[in-house]
């Protein structure tokens, strides 16, 4: 057109926009040229117009504090109304008579140790909360966000407040220690027991001869069936959790374990509520932890290496209970190793940093198969350390992990060396076997100290693979021989790969090939029958974490059987992927769903 006027797209005049998004569609121009086009920049040099923002920054800043400390004050006015109201009520009470101010008074001291009831007897829970105050109004949660440098903070506001006092940390610690301690030791007489699934040869102990000294389950509580509930691994890391969230400049670990707590809770119950003030707890724990590792790092104190590992530990709980993440999950474990491989093994000369330390090892080792990398755990002043022999805890699991733990370095080292020559190939098959005869022998070693009564065969439920399943008496052993079952597996598929690259220049690993794909397939089964031991009968058995690994250890090896020596694997697949649907319905995720048929 040519009416002189200029015509163009609307254009808002966004500042944060920039570049080809920024320009103002023009179809024809026909103006003076120095017309002002969009928003009109402040005035002054690029320093003078970065001040005004910070300035403004600033008086926003200064005008959240003032918001928060305006609802600050308007809630303590509430509360102190409240009080008074009280007081004026005791007052009147005291001039009534003598024995009703008794009454109100000890209502009063109710009122004030509220908390405090809570450790010291259930009855406690009606007077408590008929002694608390009114609640406050309901108000909207309200969002806010800050700019710190090129960052922007939000915070998130909740329309309650929580005060963890330290009578409400103890009772809480009080009461998760009682459902954590270990009961006194158990001597179990055991008789020989022969090795079953194919196995033909003997325990070398005779009867009554062998006494094994193995800590009792911890007590399960009455809750109804049907609840979620997610073991991390066994209670001795609750344990150690629980003596260090009583040592002082704990806040951080008593808040992330209430963190987990609450989240489990609300899980269970469905309670959004409860899931709020989790999260709140949970940020405020992470915002400690973060503060502590910067702490830690100027100052190299070993001795709140072990109480921010534990934090990273119980935080590690929550990231799996609210996000299903194994991959959050394991790069809080990495947290974990690195405190505990910089604090070195002299600093396990505690009860608690042992428990703390057996914990870690139970949950970690997982991930070093699933990743192919080895750790610090398999090294040698990590496995014989001088008080292994006569620890209560040092149960089979621990001793199997002290050989599984190897594999994984193999592993790593196999795939570093690709192309290698025929001679270092054998002798790495050399470790591996010196490795499958230790397995062998534990395995002896673990019928031989349990009586057969420790495990029997039952119906299945989860049909389409065996027709029965393995039932275990003992979690420790139950554990233990199916964590045992994947190693096992991934051995073998270390060693297959092995053969596989060796037979075209020596044909003595066919044979080898041959033995590995038969040991893979045999025991990946085993580990299927084994699993439905942890899910499909008390939802309070311990160790389900610990069997996924198993359980996908021989998932991947039904599938590689599969595709590359052409077995005939529905069925296997099938069933995994079955088991795998009913996993997930508990609450937990499977490491990686391999297949789906």
């Amino acid at each position: 057109m040519t009416d002189g006027r200029l015509r163009h797209q609307p254009y808002w005049g966004q500042p944060w926009l920039n570049g080809e998004f920024a320009r103002p569609r023009v179809n024809h121009i026909r103006a003076s040229l120095n017309m002002p086009l969009g928003r009109p920049r402040r005035p002054g040099t690029d320093a003078e117009r970065a001040a005004a923002r910070r300035q403004q920054v600033r008086e926003n800043v200064r005008a959240f504090r003032q918001r928060n400390r305006e609802r600050a004050q308007s809630e303590n006015q509430i509360e102190s109304s409240d009080s008074d109201a009280l007081s004026r009520q005791s007052s009147v009470s005291r001039s009534e008579a003598g024995s009703s101010s008794q009454a109100v008074a000890s209502s009063s001291e109710a009122l004030s140790t509220s908390f405090q009831g809570l450790s010291t007897s259930s009855e406690a829970g009606p007077s408590t909360s008929q002694a608390l105050p009114n609640q406050l109004p309901i108000r909207s949660i309200s969002i806010t966000s800050e700019t710190i440098g090129r960052t922007i903070k939000w915070s998130l506001g909740l329309p309650f407040r929580i005060d963890l006092g330290p009578s409400f940390s103890d009772a809480f610690i009080a009461a998760f220690q009682h459902q954590n301690l270990p009961s006194p030791m158990l001597t179990v007489e055991c008789d020989p027991l022969e090795p079953e699934f194919g196995t033909s040869s003997s325990p070398r102990s005779t009867p009554n001869a062998a006494v094994a000294s193995i800590p009792d389950q911890p007590p399960t509580d009455t809750s109804p069936d049907g609840l979620t509930r997610v073991e991390i691994c066994y209670y001795t890391w609750m344990t150690s959790i629980s003596f260090e969230a009583m040592s002082p400049g704990s806040e951080m670990l008593r808040e992330a374990l209430l963190s987990a707590a609450l989240n489990l809770i609300s899980i269970e119950r469905d309670d959004r509520a409860m899931a709020m003030q989790a999260v709140q707890i949970q940020a405020t724990a992470l915002r400690k932890l973060r503060d502590g590792f910067d702490d830690y790092l100027e100052n190299k104190d070993p001795a709140k290496a072990m109480l921010l590992s534990a934090t990273a530990l119980a935080c590690s709980m929550s990231e799996l209970l609210v996000n299903k993440s194994w991959d959050g999950f394991s790069l809080h474990l990495k947290g974990v190793g690195a405190l505990i491989e910089h604090a070195g093994p002299d600093v396990l000369d505690s009860q608690t940093a042992r428990d703390h330390f057996y914990g870690f090892r139970a949950v970690q080792f997982p991930f070093s198969f699933l990743h192919r990398r080895g750790s610090f755990l398999s090294r040698e002043e990590w496995t014989k350390l001088a008080w292994r022999d006569g620890d209560p805890f040092n149960h089979p699991m621990h001793t199997l992990l002290d050989i599984g733990l190897q594999v994984p370095s193999e592993m790593e080292h196999y795939d570093k060396n690709p192309g290698r020559r025929a001679g270092a190939l054998r002798r790495q098959l050399k470790k591996l076997d010196d490795l499958a005869l230790e397995l062998n022998q534990w395995r002896l070693d673990l019928f031989a100290r349990y009586p057969s009564s420790m495990h029997s065969t039952e119906a299945a439920s989860w049909t389409g693979l065996h027709s029965e399943v393995i039932q275990f008496s003992n979690d420790i052993v139950a554990a233990s021989f199916t964590v045992f079952t994947g190693v096992r597996v991934a051995l073998f598929s270390l060693v297959r790969q092995l053969a596989e690259e060796l037979k075209d220049e020596d044909e003595s690993a066919i044979p080898l090939l041959k033995h590995s794909v038969d040991e893979s397939f045999k025991w990946s089964r085993i580990a299927c029958q084994c699993l439905e031991y942890f899910f499909a009968r008390d939802p309070k058995v311990a160790g389900k974490v610990l069997c996924l690994f198993p359980f996908d250890t021989a998932w991947s090896a039904f599938l590689e059987l599969g595709e590359k020596y052409d077995r005939d694997m529905t069925n296997e697949l099938r069933w995994c992927q079955s088991a795998a649907e009913r996993i997930e319905a508990t609450g937990l995720p499977v490491f990686k769903v391999r297949s789906r048929i």
